[in-house]
């Protein structure tokens, strides 16, 4: 049930200047409420969060503007939850040092779900695009919650693998949720509350996507997730910008290695020279956050008779795939030259195809530089 009061207190605190997140973690933590924050003596507000902020409480007459956003949000169906609600708050969230005061939200927000945040470029390779798919249904079906930013490509295919496959994602806006963006993903918020998900944002209704709302919206991406994936990304990336939160926020992240030729492997390939985690395999991801089930040791687990070959259905193979494929087989494995002569393929494509398919389980090098099928299980 909405608690009213609470939204419109903790709504009101947002407008006062000079109580952004922290400031109002900060009050709401030492008050225990929204509503005790105003009711407070002005040298107790002062001595929590300094003069200049402790006098705007106290001039504070917005109420009026603030009930009328409240009720723009109930008319146009958002629910909300605040930071002070900490039963119905997500559990992650609570615990980074500048979370929203207030999430606006609509299908399924669930407070102790078990997230992946899975974010890349907006101009993905076709390898990027495979990779994504890959990760995001292997995770999906163990039942993880794949979170990212709405964002075109990779943000985009990370939301359209779990609604395909019918998995838990969460859409996180740069945005109020009546103006989604791009508006191009309209119909794929409603595919992902159709489907369990929930689309949010901590912007209140009226509120257009605008450049200096997406690191904010990124540090909801990384503060919600247990870890953070970072497929394909070029040097200068949002995806970058979450990596970088969520490692101060002391969470997993991982980024999947790319072919140095490519300018949109710049980036993960640079997290992985600075530390971030190697994820080759969804099972890279899945063992170091539920360190109980390996999808290797356990594809029983998941309906998988090998782990990953099965994910991927002939359909979703690209040319390059296919033609290195029918010139592989499980006995003799062939080096890579070879395998540009037969396939008159681009060398460059021969190297990020297999790579891929490698990741798919597709293909395995036996030594350096030799390929071959892997033998039917």
């Amino acid at each position: 049930m909405l608690n009213l009061e609470t939204a419109f207190y903790t709504l009101s605190l947002m407008r006062v200047r000079g109580v952004g997140s922290i400031i109002g973690k900060r009050l709401v933590d030492f008050f225990s409420s929204a509503k005790e924050v105003f009711m407070a003596d002005r040298v107790k507000i002062e001595q929590v969060a300094g003069r200049f902020v402790s006098e705007n409480i106290k001039k504070f007459d917005k109420w009026s503007s603030v009930e009328e956003s409240l009720k723009l949000s109930l008319k146009l169906g958002h629910k909300f939850v605040c930071y002070e609600e900490k039963d119905k708050y997500p559990e992650l969230l609570l615990k980074i040092p500048d979370p929203p005061l207030c999430l606006f939200f609509k299908g399924n927000l669930e407070p102790n779900v078990l997230s992946v945040a899975v974010v890349g470029t907006r101009r993905p390779s076709s390898y990027g695009v495979e990779v994504t798919r890959i990760f995001t249904k292997a995770l999906s079906s163990i039942g993880i919650c794949i979170t990212s930013g709405l964002a075109l490509g990779l943000d985009t295919i990370a939301h359209k693998t779990c609604v395909e496959v019918s998995g838990k994602t969460y859409a996180v806006l740069g945005s109020s949720l009546e103006n989604i963006f791009p508006y191009e993903n309209k119909n794929l918020t409603d595919a992902i509350l159709k489907k369990n998900g929930a689309i949010l944002s901590e912007f209140p209704p009226g509120t257009l996507p605008s450049v200096e709302n997406f690191p904010r919206r990124n540090r909801i991406i990384a503060g919600i997730s247990k870890a953070v994936l970072v497929v394909e990304a070029p040097e200068k990336s949002g995806a970058l910008i979450t990596a970088q939160i969520a490692s101060e926020y002391g969470r997993d992240v991982f980024a999947v290695p790319g072919n140095i030729f490519s300018k949109t492997s710049k980036g993960t390939n640079k997290l992985i020279k600075d530390g971030a985690l190697v994820a080759e395999t969804p099972d890279d991801v899945i063992s170091r956050i539920i360190p109980t089930l390996s999808v290797k040791q356990n594809p029983q687990q998941i309906g998988l008779i090998s782990p990953y070959v099965n994910i991927i259905k002939k359909s979703d193979m690209s040319k390059e795939e296919e033609i290195i494929l029918s010139n592989l087989d499980t006995e003799k494995a062939l080096h890579i030259d070879d395998i540009i002569k037969r396939t008159s393929l681009p060398p460059q494509d021969v190297i990020s195809t297999l790579i891929s398919l490698e990741i798919k389980g597709m293909v395995i090098e036996q030594t350096t530089g030799y390929y071959r099928k892997p033998e039917p299980s």
